[in-house]
């Protein structure tokens, strides 16, 4: 009975039953734990390949950029709209595959996937400012409406995350660096021996609006040096020739430079810029075209054209420049023409390559480079107008740059 008793009042098995619950809470606490870092680790994973994806993305939109930059697609591509690019993509046009593999440095971007996508943001009002694709998708993948802005679509895929982002681009217009005269050439001709202006320098100042010519004035020439030939007749006197000339070239004191130095009015590289342009705006022209072209930048390639139009060329609001790169160019009828005339004299010639003739007006400058000579002289009106406005807009494409408030990305791509 007394072993009963003490039995009975014995505590040492609560020991182990104590030591189990806590055991059980120890061990939920550790698998709870458990639980809640992997879930967090699978977090982090899944947040990581989202970041790797948008990093991603990003990069080949800028690099999509940077490809529009180099070539604007305007509303003359229709031919040769922008493909869609990935990582199989080898078109200057597109993001370069092996830069955008060794772009980002995560593991997570091994095996991971790419794709961009320029288009038009024509189709309706919304699509102009607004990113949808139901309404951008579906427009062409080029400048079609003109107006110097594009959509540009990336997605990218890392280890199944994906992250899509859109923005509107604008290819910025850059001004040009050329001579603001009414004249530059090898030798400026006047085929008019009346008392007329040839060339009216009037808007301009000694800086602008002035005559250069290459070469210099010398007795009894040939071929005249500055409007007409000095000394060729005894009645030529110098007397004589300051006279005419200075009647044909008004005003001509402090707007006329003999003996220019520089030998092309633009550098190649800003000849390629224009060429560029006239690429993208459907102007460039392999040889001559069959009427007189009109366009902000009409580049011709090579030949010998001739165009009469008895209607104004352009516009004082909307002047522009036509360059013709080897060959020769004679504008005849009554038509005004506002903006630039530049000739490259790429076959180096020193005899006309530019010929006004007619009564239009030509308001603007005319520049032919090398020993080349601009030839004027209708039968009325003043052939060459120096305009600075028409100058000052000569303008190439330049940088292709995001517009402020259009980034932003497509939820549940």
């Amino acid at each position: 009975m007394t072993k009963l008793r003490r039995l009975a009042n014995d505590e040492g098995g609560w020991v182990l039953v104590t030591a189990i619950l806590l055991l059980a809470i120890m061990l939920g606490t550790i698998l709870s734990v458990a639980t809640y870092v992997d879930s967090q680790t699978k977090l982090g994973a899944a947040s990581r390949k989202r970041e790797t994806a948008f990093n991603m993305a990003q990069a080949a939109m800028n690099m999509q950029t940077y490809a529009l930059s180099r070539d604007w697609p305007g509303i003359g591509q229709q031919a040769t709209p922008y493909p869609v690019c990935g990582p199989s993509s080898a078109l200057t046009r597109c993001p370069t595959p092996t830069e955008m593999s060794n772009l980002i440095a995560s593991a997570d971007a091994s095996g991971a996937t790419w794709q961009t996508q320029v288009h038009d943001n024509g189709g309706n009002s919304n699509s102009a400012n607004f990113y949808s694709d139901a309404t951008v998708l579906s427009q062409p993948a080029y400048d079609a409406n003109g107006d110097g802005r594009l959509w540009v679509r990336a997605t990218a895929t890392a280890k199944g995350k994906s992250r899509t982002i859109v923005e509107l681009v604008r290819v910025e217009e850059e001004a040009l660096d050329l001579p603001h005269a009414a004249v530059v050439a090898g030798r400026f001709v006047s085929t008019n021996s009346g008392n007329k202006i040839v060339v009216d320098t009037s808007s301009g100042t000694g800086a602008n609006g002035f005559v250069g010519v290459r070469c210099s004035v010398t007795n009894n020439e040939t071929t005249a040096c500055l409007d007409m030939p000095l000394g060729t007749s005894p009645t030529q006197t110098q007397a004589k020739w300051d006279a005419l000339v200075q009647q044909q070239i008004s005003p001509y004191a402090g707007h006329v430079q003999t003996g220019y130095v520089t030998n092309n009015a633009m550098s190649q590289f800003t000849r390629d810029q224009l060429k560029a342009r006239a690429i993208a705006d459907g102007k460039y022209y392999a040889t001559c075209p069959p009427t007189w072209p009109t366009g902000t930048i009409v580049y011709i390639e090579s030949g010998d054209c001739t165009y009469s139009s008895n209607v104004t060329v352009n516009s004082q609001a909307q002047p522009g420049l036509l360059l013709m790169n080897n060959g020769t160019l004679t504008l005849k009828g009554t038509g005004d023409y506002w903006g630039v005339i530049y000739c490259v004299n790429a076959q180096n010639s020193s005899g006309i390559v530019l010929s006004l003739q007619g009564s239009g007006t030509l308001h603007g400058g005319v520049f032919v480079d090398g020993n080349g000579i601009v030839a004027a002289g209708g039968t009325s009106n003043t052939n060459i107008q120096y305009n600075d406005s028409a100058l000052s807009a000569v303008k190439g494409y330049g940088a292709a740059g995001l517009i402020q408030n259009t980034w932003r990305e497509i939820k549940g791509s």
